[in-house]
Protein backbone atom coordinates (compact mmCIF):
# COMPACT_ATOMS: atom_id res chain seq x y z
CA UNK A 1 0.00 0.00 0.00
CA UNK A 2 1.24 3.71 -0.85
CA UNK A 3 0.27 7.34 -1.39
CA UNK A 4 -1.14 6.76 -4.55
CA UNK A 5 -3.81 4.11 -3.22
CA UNK A 6 -4.89 7.09 -0.56
CA UNK A 7 -4.73 9.84 -3.09
CA UNK A 8 -7.50 7.72 -5.36
CA UNK A 9 -9.55 6.93 -2.07
CA UNK A 10 -9.56 10.41 -1.70
CA UNK A 11 -7.53 11.33 1.32
CA UNK A 12 -5.55 14.08 1.40
CA UNK A 13 -1.49 13.05 1.37
CA UNK A 14 1.52 14.93 1.78
CA UNK A 15 5.10 14.25 1.19
CA UNK A 16 7.56 13.38 4.25
CA UNK A 17 11.04 14.59 4.66
CA UNK A 18 13.52 11.88 4.96
CA UNK A 19 16.68 11.28 6.84
CA UNK A 20 20.17 10.29 6.90
CA UNK A 21 21.19 8.40 9.89
CA UNK A 22 19.85 10.64 12.96
CA UNK A 23 19.56 13.95 10.73
CA UNK A 24 16.31 14.74 9.10
CA UNK A 25 16.67 16.16 5.61
CA UNK A 26 14.67 19.51 6.38
CA UNK A 27 18.04 20.25 7.57
CA UNK A 28 17.13 21.66 11.07
CA UNK A 29 20.29 19.50 12.90
CA UNK A 30 17.30 19.29 16.12
CA UNK A 31 14.57 17.94 14.36
CA UNK A 32 13.08 15.40 16.45
CA UNK A 33 10.68 14.16 13.41
CA UNK A 34 12.81 11.46 11.88
CA UNK A 35 10.39 10.46 8.92
CA UNK A 36 7.59 12.74 10.22
CA UNK A 37 8.40 15.92 9.61
CA UNK A 38 6.03 17.27 6.33
CA UNK A 39 7.54 18.59 3.42
CA UNK A 40 5.18 21.65 3.13
CA UNK A 41 4.69 23.89 6.24
CA UNK A 42 1.10 24.64 5.58
CA UNK A 43 0.47 20.90 5.67
CA UNK A 44 -2.69 21.64 7.23
CA UNK A 45 -4.00 22.97 4.36
CA UNK A 46 -3.59 20.01 2.12
CA UNK A 47 -5.78 20.27 -0.93
CA UNK A 48 -6.94 16.82 -2.28
CA UNK A 49 -4.22 16.97 -5.47
CA UNK A 50 -5.06 16.83 -9.24
CA UNK A 51 -3.32 13.69 -11.02
CA UNK A 52 -1.31 16.18 -12.31
CA UNK A 53 -0.18 18.14 -9.15
CA UNK A 54 0.59 14.76 -7.58
CA UNK A 55 2.35 13.19 -10.35
CA UNK A 56 4.66 16.22 -9.77
CA UNK A 57 5.37 15.92 -6.25
CA UNK A 58 6.37 12.10 -7.26
CA UNK A 59 8.89 13.50 -9.76
CA UNK A 60 10.24 15.86 -6.88
CA UNK A 61 10.24 13.02 -4.57
CA UNK A 62 8.27 13.81 -1.89
CA UNK A 63 7.02 10.24 -1.39
CA UNK A 64 10.51 9.07 -1.82
CA UNK A 65 10.32 7.66 1.92
CA UNK A 66 7.00 8.57 3.54
CA UNK A 67 3.71 10.37 3.81
CA UNK A 68 1.23 11.99 5.33
CA UNK A 69 -2.63 11.55 5.79
CA UNK A 70 -4.14 14.87 7.11
CA UNK A 71 -7.09 13.35 9.61
CA UNK A 72 -9.92 14.97 7.95
CA UNK A 73 -13.48 13.18 8.56
CA UNK A 74 -11.10 10.80 9.99
CA UNK A 75 -10.49 9.26 13.62
CA UNK A 76 -7.54 7.31 14.33
CA UNK A 77 -6.24 5.52 17.70
CA UNK A 78 -2.99 5.80 17.71
CA UNK A 79 -1.49 3.34 20.14
CA UNK A 80 2.23 4.47 21.25
CA UNK A 81 3.79 1.12 22.78
CA UNK A 82 6.77 3.10 24.44
CA UNK A 83 4.18 5.05 26.55
CA UNK A 84 2.34 2.07 27.59
CA UNK A 85 -0.34 2.55 25.12
CA UNK A 86 -0.39 -1.33 24.28
CA UNK A 87 -1.33 -2.08 27.90
CA UNK A 88 -3.82 0.92 27.78
CA UNK A 89 -5.35 0.15 24.69
CA UNK A 90 -6.24 -3.11 26.03
CA UNK A 91 -7.64 -1.68 29.00
CA UNK A 92 -9.82 0.47 26.69
CA UNK A 93 -10.88 -2.56 24.94
CA UNK A 94 -11.91 -4.40 28.55
CA UNK A 95 -13.63 -1.42 29.41
CA UNK A 96 -15.67 -0.71 26.59
CA UNK A 97 -16.95 -4.07 26.05
CA UNK A 98 -15.62 -3.69 21.98
CA UNK A 99 -12.15 -4.88 20.43
CA UNK A 100 -11.81 -1.88 18.70
CA UNK A 101 -8.57 -3.43 16.29
CA UNK A 102 -11.60 -5.77 14.94
CA UNK A 103 -14.28 -3.43 14.65
CA UNK A 104 -11.67 -1.07 13.16
CA UNK A 105 -12.32 -1.76 9.00
CA UNK A 106 -8.19 -0.56 8.34
CA UNK A 107 -5.17 -1.12 11.14
CA UNK A 108 -1.85 -0.64 10.42
CA UNK A 109 1.29 -1.33 12.29
CA UNK A 110 3.62 1.89 12.40
CA UNK A 111 7.01 -0.64 12.28
CA UNK A 112 8.39 0.21 15.76
CA UNK A 113 7.57 -3.85 15.59
CA UNK A 114 6.53 -3.55 19.83
CA UNK A 115 2.71 -3.23 19.35
CA UNK A 116 2.30 0.34 18.40
CA UNK A 117 -0.76 0.72 15.35
CA UNK A 118 -3.22 2.96 14.09
CA UNK A 119 -6.75 2.10 13.51
CA UNK A 120 -8.69 3.94 11.25
CA UNK A 121 -12.19 4.94 11.71
CA UNK A 122 -14.41 7.51 10.13
CA UNK A 123 -15.88 10.71 11.57
CA UNK A 124 -18.41 13.17 9.55
CA UNK A 125 -19.74 15.31 12.32
CA UNK A 126 -17.97 17.84 13.61
CA UNK A 127 -17.90 16.62 16.97
CA UNK A 128 -15.26 18.06 19.34
CA UNK A 129 -12.99 15.37 20.74
CA UNK A 130 -10.23 14.62 23.53
CA UNK A 131 -6.96 13.88 22.03
CA UNK A 132 -6.16 12.36 25.19
CA UNK A 133 -7.54 10.83 28.25
CA UNK A 134 -6.53 10.02 31.57
CA UNK A 135 -7.38 6.74 31.97
CA UNK A 136 -5.72 5.72 28.84
CA UNK A 137 -2.16 6.76 28.77
CA UNK A 138 -0.40 6.32 25.33
CA UNK A 139 -3.10 6.48 23.10
CA UNK A 140 -3.43 9.37 21.04
CA UNK A 141 -7.09 9.72 19.87
CA UNK A 142 -6.55 11.96 16.55
CA UNK A 143 -9.69 13.67 15.12
CA UNK A 144 -7.16 16.47 13.83
CA UNK A 145 -3.52 16.66 12.70
CA UNK A 146 -1.91 13.35 10.43
CA UNK A 147 -0.58 10.29 11.09
CA UNK A 148 2.01 8.52 8.66
CA UNK A 149 0.11 6.51 5.75
CA UNK A 150 0.77 2.90 5.17
CA UNK A 151 3.65 2.20 3.39
CA UNK A 152 6.19 4.40 4.39
CA UNK A 153 9.66 4.27 6.40
CA UNK A 154 9.80 4.13 10.15
CA UNK A 155 12.94 5.64 11.26
CA UNK A 156 13.87 1.86 13.05
CA UNK A 157 14.10 0.99 9.49
CA UNK A 158 10.49 -1.12 9.44
CA UNK A 159 7.89 0.58 7.16
CA UNK A 160 3.61 0.62 8.68
CA UNK A 161 2.48 -2.15 7.17
CA UNK A 162 -1.64 -3.37 6.46
CA UNK A 163 -2.64 -5.52 9.42
CA UNK A 164 -5.82 -5.71 7.99
CA UNK A 165 -8.92 -4.14 5.98
CA UNK A 166 -8.39 -1.34 2.96
CA UNK A 167 -9.37 1.84 2.80
CA UNK A 168 -12.70 1.24 1.66
CA UNK A 169 -13.46 -0.71 4.51
CA UNK A 170 -13.17 1.79 7.29
CA UNK A 171 -16.26 2.08 9.79
CA UNK A 172 -17.82 5.05 11.25
CA UNK A 173 -16.36 5.86 15.01
CA UNK A 174 -18.13 3.55 17.51
CA UNK A 175 -20.47 5.62 19.84
CA UNK A 176 -19.08 4.36 22.72
CA UNK A 177 -15.41 6.18 22.20
CA UNK A 178 -17.62 9.26 21.34
CA UNK A 179 -19.25 9.13 24.69
CA UNK A 180 -16.29 8.81 26.35
CA UNK A 181 -13.93 11.60 24.22
CA UNK A 182 -16.87 14.13 23.76
CA UNK A 183 -15.12 17.78 24.97
CA UNK A 184 -16.74 19.25 27.83
CA UNK A 185 -17.67 22.82 26.70
CA UNK A 186 -15.46 24.34 29.92
CA UNK A 187 -12.37 23.33 31.88
CA UNK A 188 -11.99 23.94 35.46
CA UNK A 189 -8.88 26.14 35.61
CA UNK A 190 -6.68 27.20 38.40
CA UNK A 191 -6.04 31.36 37.67
CA UNK A 192 -4.59 34.47 40.06
CA UNK A 193 -8.44 35.07 40.92
CA UNK A 194 -9.39 31.60 41.62
CA UNK A 195 -11.07 28.24 39.95
CA UNK A 196 -12.70 29.25 37.11
CA UNK A 197 -14.22 27.40 34.52
CA UNK A 198 -12.25 28.56 30.57
CA UNK A 199 -12.69 27.45 27.48
CA UNK A 200 -10.12 25.97 24.76
CA UNK A 201 -10.87 29.64 22.97
CA UNK A 202 -9.93 31.14 25.58
CA UNK A 203 -6.54 28.76 26.92
CA UNK A 204 -5.84 29.83 23.20
CA UNK A 205 -6.24 33.76 23.24
CA UNK A 206 -4.02 33.63 26.67
CA UNK A 207 -1.40 31.79 24.50
CA UNK A 208 -1.71 34.29 21.34
CA UNK A 209 -0.08 36.97 23.82
CA UNK A 210 3.48 34.86 24.52
CA UNK A 211 5.83 34.70 22.04
CA UNK A 212 5.96 31.21 21.20
CA UNK A 213 10.17 31.49 20.53
CA UNK A 214 10.61 32.06 24.36
CA UNK A 215 13.16 30.29 26.39
CA UNK A 216 12.77 26.56 25.83
CA UNK A 217 11.93 26.00 30.25
CA UNK A 218 9.44 28.94 29.10
CA UNK A 219 7.94 27.19 26.56
CA UNK A 220 8.13 23.95 27.66
CA UNK A 221 6.25 25.35 31.12
CA UNK A 222 3.41 26.52 28.57
CA UNK A 223 3.02 23.26 27.53
CA UNK A 224 2.70 21.76 30.77
CA UNK A 225 0.54 24.63 31.71
CA UNK A 226 -2.02 23.73 28.82
CA UNK A 227 -2.42 20.16 29.14
CA UNK A 228 -2.90 20.68 32.74
CA UNK A 229 -5.43 23.25 31.97
CA UNK A 230 -7.31 20.95 29.24
CA UNK A 231 -7.18 18.02 31.30
CA UNK A 232 -4.39 15.97 28.98
CA UNK A 233 -5.66 17.09 25.79
CA UNK A 234 -4.20 20.25 24.23
CA UNK A 235 -1.36 19.31 22.36
CA UNK A 236 -2.93 20.55 18.49
CA UNK A 237 -3.63 24.01 20.93
CA UNK A 238 0.48 23.93 21.58
CA UNK A 239 0.96 23.04 18.57
CA UNK A 240 -0.68 25.84 16.89
CA UNK A 241 0.73 28.17 18.71
CA UNK A 242 4.64 26.81 18.84
CA UNK A 243 4.33 26.55 15.01
CA UNK A 244 4.42 30.33 14.73
CA UNK A 245 7.81 30.24 16.21
CA UNK A 246 10.90 30.35 14.30
CA UNK A 247 12.09 27.27 15.92
CA UNK A 248 9.41 24.96 15.31
CA UNK A 249 10.84 21.49 13.95
CA UNK A 250 7.00 19.52 14.00
CA UNK A 251 4.73 18.51 15.86
CA UNK A 252 6.63 15.16 16.51
CA UNK A 253 8.66 17.16 18.81
CA UNK A 254 6.36 18.34 20.85
CA UNK A 255 4.08 14.94 21.34
CA UNK A 256 7.88 13.82 22.50
CA UNK A 257 7.13 15.98 25.70
CA UNK A 258 3.25 16.21 25.62
CA UNK A 259 3.36 12.60 27.38
CA UNK A 260 5.65 12.99 29.96
CA UNK A 261 3.33 16.29 31.24
CA UNK A 262 1.35 15.47 34.04
CA UNK A 263 3.60 13.22 35.52
CA UNK A 264 5.74 15.49 37.09
CA UNK A 265 5.58 16.34 41.09
CA UNK A 266 5.78 20.29 40.17
CA UNK A 267 2.99 20.26 37.67
CA UNK A 268 2.00 23.66 36.02
CA UNK A 269 -0.97 25.25 36.03
CA UNK A 270 -2.87 27.33 33.51
CA UNK A 271 -1.82 30.42 36.49
CA UNK A 272 1.43 30.25 34.95
CA UNK A 273 0.70 30.77 31.49
CA UNK A 274 -1.85 34.08 32.51
CA UNK A 275 1.75 35.07 34.27
CA UNK A 276 3.51 34.54 31.45
CA UNK A 277 0.75 36.50 29.56
CA UNK A 278 0.75 39.20 31.42
CA UNK A 279 4.26 40.36 31.02
CA UNK A 280 2.92 41.01 27.97
CA UNK A 281 -0.28 42.87 28.06
CA UNK A 282 -3.09 40.25 28.46
CA UNK A 283 -5.66 41.12 31.26
CA UNK A 284 -8.28 38.73 32.83
CA UNK A 285 -11.79 39.38 32.82
CA UNK A 286 -13.07 38.74 36.31
CA UNK A 287 -16.95 37.78 35.14
CA UNK A 288 -17.15 34.57 37.15
CA UNK A 289 -17.32 34.00 40.79
CA UNK A 290 -14.25 32.38 41.50
CA UNK A 291 -14.41 29.10 44.21
CA UNK A 292 -11.16 29.10 45.82
CA UNK A 293 -8.88 32.24 45.63
CA UNK A 294 -4.99 31.78 45.54
CA UNK A 295 -2.60 33.96 47.00
CA UNK A 296 -0.22 34.47 44.04
CA UNK A 297 1.19 32.78 41.19
CA UNK A 298 4.14 30.72 42.71
CA UNK A 299 1.15 29.10 44.94
CA UNK A 300 0.05 27.81 41.21
CA UNK A 301 2.85 25.94 40.06
CA UNK A 302 3.03 23.90 43.46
Amino acid sequence: MNQTEFHKAGFKVFGLHGAKGELCNCGNPDCQALFKHPVASNWQHTPHWSDEQFEVMHEMGQFDTGFGVLVENLFVIDVDARNGGVDSFMDLCRDMKTDFLEAAGFAVATGSGDGSMHLYYSLEDKIPLMQHHDDYKGIDFKSSGYVVGCGSQHKSGNKYTLIHGDLADITCIPSSLVRLLKKPDTYRVKTSLGVVDMTTKQITDILGHIDPDVEYDTWIRCGMAVHDALNGDGLVVWDNWSKDGKKYTGIAGLEKHWHSFGKSASPVSAGTLIYYAEQNGYQQEVTFEATEVFADHEDQDG
